[in-house]
């Protein structure tokens, strides 16, 4: 793990002022994209990656040139991510190396539904089963400032399993015991607490 980016022991712990801080230039944004990759996990916010490439597309990142495009692809429960530049005419030239994050694209996804904000001024152009991609344009790079800091709270990072269900009731006489009606007399005189006396 990089020392610089030591502090960070789960993907949530990432702030905003990590992510300013690392934008800055080519070299720290790969190093802080290499430091999540390695500490990333299932359910331990790693959508708040999102909030790197949110920056990446405004004025906050002078060292990247065009317009930014995210790809995100499903690669079983993990998920692959290739960051690019749009040149124009159709020529994307790679911005950084490819990065493996070890949570499911779902992830992404759902965190991107409770939050859309978090990924401005970038655009979720394609939503297919596999894939998530992102873009802003270069004009857009160009005129969005960065973000004021959002709160995201981790229910929206995360993907929890649906509540169990509550236990199925089963009838009494189902399993052999005598039905008993509230507020009708027991057929067992002693289930009432009734002493039936001793037969002579």
């Amino acid at each position: 793990m990089s020392g610089t980016w030591s502090h960070l022991a789960r993907c949530l712990d990432l702030q905003e002022d990590d992510v300013a801080r690392a934008i800055r230039s080519g070299a720290s944004t790969r190093e802080l994209l290499a430091h999540l990759a390695a500490i990333s996990a299932p359910d331990t916010g790693v959508a708040k990656v999102l909030l790197v490439f949110a920056r990446m597309a405004t004025t906050a990142c002078e060292w990247l040139d065009g317009g930014l495009r995210a790809t995100l692809t499903a690669e079983g429960n993990s998920t692959l991510v290739e960051l690019t530049t749009d040149l124009g005419g159709g020529l994307l030239e790679r911005a950084l190396p490819t990065v493996v994050l070890q949570a499911p694209l779902v992830e992404f996804t759902r965190a991107i539904d409770r939050v859309p904000r978090m990924i401005a001024p970038l655009q979720a152009n394609s939503r297919g089963g596999k894939h998530l991609v992102l873009s802003a344009s270069a004009l857009i790079r160009k005129t969005s400032a960065p973000p004021p800091p959002i709160e995201i709270s981790a229910e929206s990072l995360f993907v929890h399993a649906p509540a169990p269900l509550p236990p199925k009731r089963v009838h009494p006489e189902s399993i052999g015991l005598p039905a008993v009606n509230p507020g009708e007399p027991s057929a067992d005189p002693e289930a009432d607490g009734v002493d039936g006396g001793w037969d002579d």
